[in-house]
C-alpha cells in the first residue's frame, strides 16, 4: 500500500505518490491560464471510465495530468467542482486520501 494513501496511487502501484507535483507550496508557478481546458474533462471522463474496470496505464496518465495542472497552478477537483460537477464525485474518489 502506498502510504500516501490515494486510491488512483494505490491503482498504480508505486512506492511514491503519483499525483504528487513535485512543487514546494509557495512555488510561483509559470503564467499558464488559470481554468482547465474542456478537453482536459473529456479525456478525465475517458480515463474514469477505464480506471474503473482496473486499467492501471489510464490510472497513471491521469495522474500525470494531476501532476500538470498542478504545476500549472490549477488544482483539476476543484476546477471539475465549479465547472463540472457532474465529474467532480467521480474524480474524487480516486484522488481523496482513505482515512
Amino acid at each position: 500500500m502506498v502510504s500516501c494513501k490515494h486510491p488512483l496511487c494505490e491503482l498504480i502501484g508505486d512506492d511514491t505518490c503519483s499525483i504528487a507535483s513535485g512543487r514546494s507550496r509557495g512555488c510561483t508557478p509559470g503564467l499558464a491560464a488559470k481554468t482547465t481546458e474542456p478537453a482536459v474533462f473529456d479525456e478525465v471522463r475517458a480515463l474514469l471510465a477505464a480506471i474503473a474496470t482496473g486499467d492501471r496505464s489510464a490510472a497513471a496518465r491521469l495522474a500525470a495530468i494531476v501532476r500538470r495542472e498542478a504545476r500549472d497552478d490549477r488544482n483539476l477537483l476543484a476546477q471539475a467542482r465549479d465547472d463540472e460537477p457532474e465529474l467532480a464525485p467521480r474524480l474524487a474518489e480516486w484522488l481523496l486520501r482513505h482515512a
